[in-house]
């Protein structure tokens, strides 16, 4: 039970830092491997190899072969992924270029399927290795700037510094050097803000040849010695070795011949040892250019012939290889329709991996900003203690007076706007149709008004006071929704019988402009609302699109449901509004907004949007507006749906008829 409690807690801070090469986290996976199950081993293997794959290839490719074995077997897609990706790279090292193609091949196919989208960068890093190796630079720039992509997306600093070195250098050897410059600092910025020292050494060497090209020999020498100095991940003694060879031709074409030579014959010992031979025969041709200029014949002779030799031989692995690479390419590219079929089924995945992910941005996102507040508290109250207590104190009381005396302000300032506005409503808008039914009824009292001039204007009258006893209602509510103690009491209310009540109520208003209504309301639908408030909002919403509807257009009004929630669509085609305006009405600051005149020059208070805005809130839903000038307005009400559980309007029937 210990061993596998260990096995957890390393595979936890593996996921902070998945990438650092451990020593101490290798010898604890090699030692509690034997006893792990199956799955757990099958995830050890695959990290063991990984860290060893730059250290030891021999061991790296047996524990390799082991975890693709144990993943077949497993039946297991994204740890036989992960053991391809590694088994890839470790052919890639060893020079069998052929077989690293197909298990980065394979590799990344798989991580198309699964979506895992770390292994499909991991894998585009190699297949780009492998485009270099073929001096196809293009190609390889391709891929990693692809694996350059997701890197960013995942957020993954290693996944970032590893492609954007790997696209330096293939800048580099096409002579792009500017562009090789550039992606070589960027990987040095990302290392710095993460704080890491991925690829470190890696990043100076490409600087180093980009320097050498540009033969500005001792920066490069500086920098080709703080490659070997400087911290990073990666190092081996092939990766030293390589750097070594050119120190060595740099100290040469600098005329430090003797220096040269310490480091090439140090870098020839540790290439023959290691049978580094690509490295080894860069090191002889430097060799024997340097002995050559010191007129040391013999040296420079078996230096030379050495490099031939080895050239030979390489040349023979690399054709060999070349050509069993070009026919696994040749045979992956029938595989290309499947790859396309696999990246759309991807991109419809991505739809709602998406919705996960934002969940645990979110999560990661609050927790950091806990942990800041806390640290920030903490700090603050240390350097508290040591700061004169009596006037912190002192101006916090001044600071807090300040602040007092600012809010009274503006909310006296707000009060008064809101004061002239209602009076202006009262003063104005109410007292045109009070006059105008005024004037009417004294017409009739004077009888000088018959009955059918008085039928002829009846619906115009009928209009303009539904259209006051809105505005009056509009404002009793608002008024009672500034009060202390205003509650609001959540019902299951019937969305078709409210809206059907707030047609009839507004029928008037409607005909007047020949609007019609295309109703598309479940019968059943009922919603978790106040009954009076949601009255109110659905009035004031379609009493909007009303107004600023042509005539003889329609209007829309239908929902939208799902298990939890329904929406409530009114969609109206008439003026609509610009952009300014929509940003405007969305805003969540409460105003009195100058209410637009309508189509046929219908005024309103400038209170109903902002009742529909705020009653919504208050019963736990949501409004929202879509609008575009001159194609109309969609208003949606998104309110909890009443759950309806099996049986139970049986047992209330049954209930209701004993």
């Amino acid at each position: 039970m210990m061993k596998r409690v260990l096995f957890f807690l390393i595979f936890l801070n593996l996921h902070v830092g998945i990438y650092a090469q451990d020593y101490y986290e290798l010898d604890s996976l090699k030692a509690i491997v034997p006893s792990l199950e199956k799955s757990e081993k099958l995830n050890a293997l695959n990290r063991i190899t990984f860290l060893l794959r730059e250290l030891d290839i021999t061991q790296a490719f047996e524990y390799g072969n082991e975890a693709e074995k144990l993943a077949l077997a497993l039946n297991d897609s994204l740890a036989l992924g992960r053991a391809k990706s590694n088994l890839g790279w470790i052919y890639y090292r060893a020079g069998v270029w052929e077989k690293a193609f197909r298990n980065s091949r394979d590799a990344y196919l798989i991580g198309l399927k699964k979506n895992d989208r770390k292994e499909l960068a991991m894998s585009l890093n190699n297949l780009g290795s492998i485009y270099y190796q073929q001096r196809n630079f293009d190609d390889a720039i391709k891929k990693f700037k692809e694996a350059y992509t997701i890197g960013i997306e995942l957020e993954d600093t290693y996944l970032i510094v590893r492609s954007v070195n790997n696209i330096a250098l293939n800048y580099s050897r096409s002579n792009q050097l500017d562009s090789a410059l550039l992606y070589a600092h960027k990987a040095l910025g990302y290392n710095e803000i993460a704080g890491t020292n991925f690829f470190k050494s890696f990043t100076y060497r490409v600087i180093g040849d980009v320097q050498m090209e540009k033969n500005q020999i001792d920066e490069a020498i500086s920098t080709y010695e703080y490659a070997l100095s400087v911290s990073s991940h990666q190092r081996s003694n092939n990766f030293e070795t390589s750097i070594n060879h050119r120190l060595g031709k740099a100290y040469w074409l600098k005329g430090e011949s003797k220096k040269a030579i310490a480091v090439l014959e140090e870098a020839k010992e540790v290439a023959i040892a290691n049978n580094f031979q690509d490295d080894l025969a860069q090191t002889l041709k430097v060799l024997a250019l340097v002995y050559e200029s010191m007129n040391n014949i013999a040296l420079a002779y078996q230096n030379q012939k050495a490099y031939n030799n080895l050239v030979e031989i390489i040349g023979e692995r690399v054709d060999k290889d070349r050509l069993a690479l070009i026919s696994g390419m040749f045979e992956v590219e029938k595989t290309d329709a499947e790859v396309k079929m696999l990246k759309a089924e991807n991109e419809l995945q991505q739809v709602q991996v998406n919705n996960f992910k934002m969940l645990s941005i979110m999560v990661t996102f609050g927790a950091l900003v806990l942990g800041f507040l806390l640290v920030w508290l903490f700090s603050l109250h240390k350097k508290s203690i040591s700061t004169n207590a009596h006037l912190f104190v002192q101006q916090e009381k001044v600071n807090q007076q300040k602040i007092a005396l600012e809010k009274q302000s503006r909310e006296l300032n707000l009060s008064n706007k809101l004061k002239d506005r209602i009076f202006s409503i009262l003063g104005h808008d109410l007292k045109s149709p009070v006059a105008q039914l005024q004037g009417v009824l004294g017409l009739l009292q004077n009888k000088d008004l018959s009955k059918e001039e008085f039928y002829e204007i009846s619906h115009v009258l009928k209009r303009n006071v539904d259209g006051l006893y809105i505005a009056l209602e509009n404002i009793l509510s608002w008024s009672r929704s500034q009060m202390e103690g205003f509650k609001v009491h959540l019902s299951p209310v019937s969305y078709k019988s409210t809206i059907n009540q707030c047609l009839e109520f507004l029928d008037q208003q409607a005909k007047a402009k020949d609007i019609s209504f295309n109703l598309k309301i479940e019968n059943d639908l009922k919603v978790w609302v106040d009954q009076d408030l949601i009255t109110i909002v659905i009035r004031n919403v379609i009493s909007n699109a009303i107004k600023y509807s042509r005539k003889n257009s329609k209007i829309d009004v239908f929902t939208q449901s799902d298990s939890n929630s329904v929406s409530l669509m009114i969609r109206d085609y008439g003026v609509g509004m610009n952009q300014k305006k929509l940003e405007e009405v969305r805003s969540a600051k409460f105003s009195l907004l100058e209410s637009s005149i309508g189509t046929e020059n219908e005024r309103g208070t400038g209170l109903g949007l902002n009742l529909c805005k705020e009653f919504t809130q208050m019963m736990g839903g949501d409004i929202e507006f879509e609008s575009e000038k001159e194609r109309g307005t969609t208003v949606s009400l998104k309110f909890k749906r009443v759950q309806v559980i099996a049986g139970s309007l049986n047992a209330l029937q049954q209930a209701v008829s004993v």
